[in-house]
């Protein structure tokens, strides 16, 4: 495989600056449980609380590496949140530690049980799952089970989103892609389903947020992601890939609307409805990976649009001036870096979007 010299130089930061910080400054050695983030010096925020799905997320990163010093951290990190991460009194998932791992808040969230399982495909993929670690999360998630997909947390909590929707649908599809198993097909086949009949638009838009029955907010209850556009761009040629299922002219549809909310800078906004001039790392990733999938659709891109181009913008605004291996989070329109410090969870976006990207044409 012919791998261009933006992506080589990325695939070598990926491997020798990311994986080596995020796995030595970005881990508690106390604990040996990751840090929530870094500073922009690259220090640990020692008392901030951490979110459980950081851990999920940097243990689909770190087994999905292939490296056994990483694999083992991944697994770590897995094994915590399964053996430490469920209530005692209340059996619920945890969604927040405090900065001592203590549980702070079990609301047994819809979004951080996706991410849940999708730690567990990789790990399940490399003959290092327990064997009740998988029916304990489907069985987590069954008591979110609505009518019409799933409940945000055991409390029900409103508005519903798409968004938890979106990360069960891609954990489904890789646990099918290992297991063959119907019952994660079934599970992909609904979020799909929503996917296709209420989240989205005729104009190519994602709807964001949904009342009790998963009918769309209006007004100021709702919003509009480029950025989450951009992913499910992605996830639908991934269910192809694993099913045989094509998803006919969407992602071009998906595309068409994602670059109507792209800038004149060629960046994509954290929110476009209502528009904000904020731009996070993570969209500009996703629109990445997006365009990776169009050009392999065949779609002619314009040159801005395409992977190499996108990733030469995120380089130089979010990458090249942070300490090596680390990220800046968010800039305003004009460029200037507006965050502080650099979320762990990046990693979970960084990772995928450079390797598509070494994939070419």
């Amino acid at each position: 495989m012919l791998i261009s010299g933006v992506a080589a130089n990325y695939i070598q930061w990926l491997e020798e600056a990311a994986y080596p910080l995020w796995s030595g400054r970005g881990v508690d050695p106390a604990t040996g449980i990751v840090w929530e983030a870094l500073d922009h010096a690259g220090k640990p925020l020692f008392d901030s609380d951490r979110r459980l799905r950081v851990l999920a997320r940097q243990a689909y990163c770190f087994v999905g590496s292939g490296r056994p010093t990483l694999v083992e951290l991944g697994e770590r990190q897995f094994r915590y949140a399964m053996d430490h991460g469920f209530c005692a009194q209340s059996g619920r998932l945890a969604a927040v530690f405090d900065s001592h791992l203590n549980i702070r808040h079990a609301p047994h969230d819809l979004y951080d049980l996706a991410f849940m399982l999708l730690a567990a495909s990789t790990l399940l993929a490399q003959g290092r799952l327990r064997a009740d670690d998988l029916p304990r999360l489907e069985a987590a998630l069954g008591v979110l089970k609505a009518g019409c997909g799933w409940f945000e947390t055991m409390d029900q909590a409103l508005p519903r989103r798409q968004n938890p929707h979106m990360h069960l649908f891609e954990a489904a599809t890789e646990l099918y892609h290992i297991t063959g198993a119907p019952r994660f097909l079934g599970i992909a086949e609904e979020c799909h389903d929503l996917f296709s009949t209420l989240f989205l638009q005729k104009d190519g838009r994602i709807l964001e947020h949904y009342d009790a029955g998963l009918q769309p907010l209006t007004g100021a209850r709702q919003s509009v992601e480029p950025g989450h556009m951009a992913e499910w761009i992605y996830l639908l040629h991934r269910y192809q890939q694993v099913t045989g299922r094509s998803p006919g002219s969407v992602p071009e549809r998906l595309f068409a609307a994602v670059q109507r909310h792209r800038t004149e800078s060629g960046f994509l906004p954290d929110r476009a409805d209502p528009r904000v001039a904020t731009r996070r790392l993570w969209p500009q990733l996703e629109y990445l990976r997006a365009a990776a999938v169009m050009r392999q659709r065949g779609h002619t891109l314009d040159l801005r649009d395409t992977p190499e181009q996108i990733m030469s913008r995120i380089a130089r605004d979010y990458l090249d001036k942070a300490v090596p291996g680390g990220w800046f989070d968010r800039c305003d329109a004009r460029g200037k870096v507006i965050s502080s410090v650099m979320p762990a969870s990046s990693l979970y976006h960084l990772q995928p979007a450079i390797r598509i990207l070494a994939e070419g044409p």
